[in-house]
């Protein structure tokens, strides 16, 4: 942590000015920074207050793992997952689920745009894709894997993920203002489009930066922040389980600008987020500008290496 907050305040200030003049960032629509709890920066340049949070709807799901292992209803993460949701996931359990080891191919009809066209039996084609690498041996970006663990979650919890985390997670962190979809099935989402504020995904990284061992096991959260494999696409970095690993902390990332940092070395949270105008049709269509950048990148620039005692 700095010794004093002008020099993070400073590179805030750069990240702001950038974020208003620079029309690969234009669609950014929220800056959030927190050091020791305490609120640096806190701005909302355009958008819904609550909005689309897109991917990082996969650590929550994740986090909501680590409840309920501490509340027992998850007695072993290597349980096949075929038999809690009684289909064909041959060797696939919830670990490979949490970590995208599942080793089933993601694209074609198992792209998750296509699954969403789908007027129902979403889970069904998710599970129907074909192997491509053995189940646990190789990292692939999979949305259908988290909508798989989400329905598993909701078996073991006996409760829609929705309800189960008002109670077991937004309640305890005071988050009040959520929207979570459900597929046509009656399932809720587990890999997008949980709608949540820069505030509550605040909360969140909190919680990820302190592992409060109230709510999560311990020896889950340990092992949800570390790199189980070296990830890859879309953020490059290693991955935990559901959350990338950042050599400055773990990350939520989610598309279109969505992105929660936790810091530990300064006790910070770094939340920006994105306004994409995004409809999911079929087909989907969003309004970001060609070029785009992420508002993290400028996060990245100026602010992380304040924070990690290396500043630019």
């Amino acid at each position: 942590m700095p010794d004093h907050l002008d020099g993070l305040r400073a590179a805030c200030a750069r990240v702001d000015e950038r974020i208003r003049t620079e029309p690969a960032y234009s669609h950014t629509s929220h800056l959030l920074v927190e050091v020791g709890g305490q609120v640096v920066v806190d701005t909302h340049y355009r958008g819904p207050e609550v909005a689309d949070v897109f991917s990082v709807t996969k650590s929550v799901l994740a986090t909501l793992v680590g409840i309920a292992v501490q509340e027992g209803l998850v007695p072993d993460l290597d349980a096949p997952a075929g038999d809690l949701l009684g289909l064909p996931l041959p060797g696939q359990t919830l670990r490979h689920l949490l970590t995208m080891t599942r080793g089933c191919a993601t694209d074609g009809p198992f792209d998750i745009d296509a699954v969403m066209a789908l007027p129902g039996g979403w889970l069904e084609r998710i599970a129907a894709a074909p192997a491509v690498t053995a189940p646990g041996t190789a990292f692939r970006y999979d949305n259908g894997g988290a909508h798989l663990l989400a329905a598993a979650l909701e078996r073991l919890v006996g409760a829609p993920l929705a309800e189960y985390a008002d109670r077991a997670l937004f309640a305890p962190l005071g988050i009040t203002d959520r929207e979570w979809p459900r597929d046509p099935d009656g399932h809720h989402l587990g890999f997008g489009h949980l709608r949540l504020s820069a505030g509550a995904l605040a909360a969140l990284g909190r919680l990820w930066l302190r592992q409060d061992r109230r709510l999560l096991d311990p020896d889950y959260a340990a092992a949800m922040v570390t790199a189980h494999s070296p990830g890859g696409p879309p953020e490059q970095r290693p991955y935990g389980f559901l959350i990338w690993i950042d050599p400055a902390g773990p990350l939520a990332g989610g598309w279109a600008g969505q992105h929660v940092h936790a810091v530990p070395a300064a006790d910070a949270v770094v939340v920006t987020t994105g306004d994409p105008g995004f409809d999911p049709g079929p087909p989907p269509t969003d309004r970001l500008a060609p070029g785009w950048r992420p508002a993290h990148d400028l996060v990245v620039e100026h602010v992380l290496p304040v924070l990690t005692g290396q500043p630019d």
